[in-house]
């Protein structure tokens, strides 16, 4: 068994943009981009786990079946998908609550009606590694080695996030993904059911019964409808790419503003990873014009 490495580096773009994601086989031998470039960043966790699964997982585009950019997710689904076999997620990444509270841990299944259809095959028959991983002269530049070096040490995940990690991948797996084929209508009730064992993993399950996790949801399921309506126009080419891309980047700050004028500030922080005067968005105008334009 090989060992995965996520990485992440903050993005240039603007100082709101969340950072991205990617994955490398444990010597560097192997990378994958997932939506974005795969050099310059910072270690930022890594587990035991088989690249052939792993490489299988992610296609020869690196995108893990992501397929389409801001409809199904952005890098970070990608990468967790990639980091599946080694039970490890890039939840450490700035932003990434937002993003998977707004995705899921590992994507959107299908956008509006059915469209951008994106399975996750997990190729659970795939084992070994790939044979450029398991040489020891590896392909990590100094400035790696030394990131790697900072966190070889680092505690595994507590056993807490293991087993909310087992309940999400039991909604990816179960009944609900398979009906998500031909019944596109039960997307709001899944992401929903996502959505509330993230409010459970970061709040505690007693916060289940409290007001706010009616208000929350319901947040959650007004951002979904003003999301099909940009992907909609989108789709029928009534609105540009750049267009999207910044309808979507405006639903994602109203989701913050949202959530930080229902919860306490401790809450919101405790909840997305940052504090609520720190806005977040996910959408990059040049991978989208580089996917949908090219």
């Amino acid at each position: 068994m090989g060992t995965l490495v996520a990485w992440h580096y903050r993005s240039s773009l603007f100082a709101k943009m969340a950072d991205h994601t990617y994955v490398t086989c444990g010597n560097g031998a192997r990378r994958w981009k997932c939506w974005g470039g795969c050099k310059g960043g910072d270690a930022l966790i890594q587990g035991a786990g088989e690249t052939k699964q792993a490489n299988a997982i992610a296609q020869p585009d690196g995108r893990a079946g992501i397929t389409c950019y801001l409809i199904n997710g952005v890098c970070h689904q990608s990468a967790n998908r990639v980091l599946f076999p080694a039970g490890i997620t890039v939840h450490g990444a700035r932003g990434y609550y937002i993003s998977e509270s707004l995705y899921g841990p590992y994507g959107r299944p299908h956008g509006a009606f059915g469209t951008c259809k994106a399975p996750f095959d997990r190729y659970k028959g795939m084992s070994g590694d790939l044979p450029e991983s398991t040489v020891v002269q590896g392909q990590h530049t100094a400035d790696e080695s030394d990131s790697i070096a900072r966190i070889a040490n680092q505690h595994p995940e507590p056993e807490r996030y293991t087993e909310y990690l087992r309940r999400v991948n039991d909604l990816y797996a179960g009944a609900e993904m398979n009906e998500l084929e031909v019944e596109p209508a039960k997307l709001l009730p899944f992401q929903l059911k996502l959505f509330e064992e993230l409010i459970s993993f970061k709040l505690g399950s007693s916060f289940l019964n409290k007001r706010k996790t009616e208000n929350l949801q319901e947040v959650r399921g007004q951002i979904e409808d003003e999301r099909i309506s940009i992907e909609n126009s989108f789709g029928r080419n009534n609105i540009s790419v750049d267009e999207f891309v910044s309808g979507f980047n405006s639903l994602t700050e109203s989701f913050q503003k949202q959530l930080a004028n229902i919860l306490k500030r401790g809450e919101y922080t405790q909840f997305l990873g940052i504090e609520p005067d720190d806005m977040v968005v996910l959408g990059d105008v040049d991978i989208a014009r580089e996917y949908y334009e090219s």
